[in-house]
C-alpha cells in the first residue's frame, strides 16, 4: 500500500511537467496572436481631448491634442502606445504563467517531501512546507547532494508575486560593493544560464521567449533528480 501511495505521488510530479508545457506553449501562443492584433488595421485608435493655454495677458486659447489606445495602453503616440501595449501582454502573460507553473511545481514538491518523510521515517514539522524544505530532505536524508537547487527561480519568483517584477535596487547594488541580495544573486544566475531575463534601467524584470522553456527545463531537470535518487533511496531500503 506504501509503495502505491508513493508510485502515485512520483508519477502525479512527473506528468505535471506536460502540463507546463501546455502552458507554456498557450502562453506564447497568446502572446503572438496579440502582436498580430496589435498591427492590424484599426488596432491603434485616435481620439482627442480638449487642452488649453493662457497667454501672459490673461488670452486663452483653446485647442486639441490628439491620443491613441491600443488595448489598455493610451498616450501621446501611436507607435509608442503599440509598444507598450505589446510590452504589456508580453510580460504579464509570462508572469501570470509562470507563477502557474511554480505553483504547480511547489504543490508536486511538498507532495515529494512527504513521500520522502515516510520512507526516511523523518517529519518536516512545519505547517507550510516549501520547495527549500524538498530540497533539504532530497539533498540530506535522500542522499541527493549533487542535485542543484532551484533557488534563482523561487527568488524570481517573489519578485513577480510580491514586487510587481521588480527587483528593488538591483543597478545601485550591483554597480557597488553592497553585499548582493538573494534577488539579486537569483538573476545573475539566470541571465549566465541563458534564462531569458534582463532587467531594463527602471529595476524591471523582463521575460522574453527563452524565459518560460527555461523553467519547464529546470523543472523538469530537478523532478527528473529528485526522481531518480528517490528511487535509488527506496531501493537500498528495500
Amino acid at each position: 500500500m506504501t509503495k502505491l501511495f508513493f508510485s502515485l505521488k512520483i508519477w502525479e510530479a512527473k506528468t505535471s511537467i506536460a502540463v507546463m508545457n501546455m502552458l507554456v506553449e498557450q502562453a506564447e501562443a497568446n502572446i503572438g496572436r496579440a502582436f498580430i492584433d496589435a498591427d492590424l488595421p484599426g488596432a491603434v485608435s485616435e481620439d482627442e481631448y480638449e487642452d488649453y493655454h493662457e497667454d501672459d495677458d490673461g488670452n486663452i486659447y483653446r485647442y486639441t491634442i490628439p491620443f491613441f489606445t491600443c488595448g489598455s495602453c493610451s498616450g501621446l503616440d501611436a507607435n509608442e502606445v503599440k509598444s507598450k501595449y505589446k510590452h504589456l501582454v508580453s510580460q504579464l502573460t509570462r508572469r501570470s504563467a509562470f507563477l502557474t507553473m511554480f505553483g504547480l511545481f511547489e504543490y508536486h514538491m511538498v507532495e515529494c517531501l512527504d513521500v520522502m518523510d515516510r520512507l526516511t521515517g523523518e517529519v518536516t514539522d512545519k505547517r507550510f512546507k516549501t520547495v527549500e524544505d524538498c530540497h533539504k530532505r532530497l539533498t540530506g536524508s535522500i542522499g541527493g547532494k549533487a542535485i542543484r537547487n532551484i533557488d534563482h527561480l523561487v527568488a524570481i519568483r517573489n519578485i513577480m508575486a510580491h514586487s510587481n517584477g521588480v527587483a528593488k535596487d538591483y543597478h545601485s547594488i550591483l554597480n557597488s560593493n553592497v553585499k548582493k541580495t538573494r534577488e539579486i544573486k537569483a538573476i545573475l544566475r539566470a541571465i549566465n544560464e541563458n534564462a531569458g531575463i534582463a532587467v531594463n534601467a527602471f529595476d524591471e524584470v523582463l521575460m522574453d521567449g527563452r524565459f518560460l522553456k527555461y523553467v519547464l527545463g529546470e523543472f523538469n531537470r530537478y523532478i527528473s533528480e529528485l526522481v531518480a535518487s528517490v528511487s535509488r533511496y527506496q531501493s537500498s531500503i528495500s
